[in-house]
């Protein structure tokens, strides 16, 4: 799981294509809005990391509907745009440019940090996936660094090179894997994971926003989740299994009043019009039906 350190928020999209003088930049946006960008090339190293909207990405001659998770490898003269944005939904993503020099000097190190830029260029193959696990740790290591690079603490240079060069492997292995035909051990994939969280803290306060920001997804993507494994939504679902919850409970013989508490019903009127639209008793004959079986 990712890391939640408290970081500084998204910024909107700088037009500038080029690397200013330095080694490196990042960038964390989110832009509702966004007028028409053209193609364009770099003469440095991009790395692209999708975490929210409805975009379709041009590199070359490839076109890619992005989806959460996803990233692309853009080697330096590469063409690319996004090329269609839906503004409806915020465009939410990373964006790391590295300088060729700095590179060269990681390589005499570590030769492998090219690895990804050369397997996309030789391949023409851009365009990567992540599962759940992958693409948190991923996100956790580029939020290090977004933050390490927006802080003045000491040794912020070093610190900032050691959690690219973190990114970098966690990318290249990525690819390794893939181009190797190297498959990792069956994952939970993300609804199960939903779906278990909630029923973990089904007495805390569960929100569409609340758990998209704890799997670091947006909240249509969790919504997405419901409607189709369910065909109702997030509150819809959270509300039954606390009702169902409430009713074992109550034929345990637990007061009605404390178990309406303890599983998120605040309001006692909120809870016996709905324990009642469920079942089609109150609380309280429901017990009563119970005792005389």
């Amino acid at each position: 799981m990712a890391n939640k350190t408290k970081h500084k928020s998204a910024i909107s999209f700088i037009r500038r294509q080029q690397l200013n003088s330095g080694d490196f930049e990042c960038f964390y946006y989110k832009d509702l809005k966004l007028d028409n960008i053209i193609s364009h090339c770099h003469s440095h190293y991009e790395c692209y990391f999708f975490l929210e909207g409805n975009v379709v990405y041009s590199v070359e001659d490839q076109l890619y509907d992005l989806k959460a998770g996803d990233f692309l490898m853009i080697p330096p003269n590469t063409v690319h745009h996004p090329k269609t944005i839906d503004e409806k939904v915020p465009y939410r993503r990373f964006v790391l440019w590295l300088h060729k020099d700095l590179l060269d000097i990681m390589s005499q190190i570590f030769p492998e940090v090219f690895f990804g830029f050369d397997f996309s260029k030789e391949n023409r193959e851009y365009h990567f996936n992540l599962d759940y696990f992958s693409f948190n740790d991923l996100f956790g290591s580029l939020l290090d660094l977004w933050q390490e690079n927006n802080e003045n603490l000491p040794f912020k240079n070093v610190t900032c090179i050691n959690h690219i060069l973190t990114v970098l492997l966690k990318i290249n292995r990525i690819i390794y894997e893939k181009s190797n035909k190297i498959t990792s051990p069956p994952q939970k994939d993300l609804s199960e994971l939903v779906f278990e969280y909630i029923n973990a803290n089904i007495t805390e306060d569960l929100t569409l926003e609340q758990i998209a920001e704890h799997f670091f997804v947006s909240k249509y993507y969790v919504s997405h989740i419901f409607k189709d494994a369910l065909g109702i939504s997030l509150h819809q679902y959270v509300i039954k299994k606390r009702l169902n919850d409430c009713r074992s409970a109550i034929a345990a013989g637990e007061p009605i009043t404390l178990v309406a508490e303890k599983f998120g019903f605040s309001d006692y009127t909120a809870f016996y019009r709905a324990f009642k639209k469920e079942y089609g008793v109150s609380p309280k004959d429901y017990r009563s039906q119970v005792l005389l079986k």
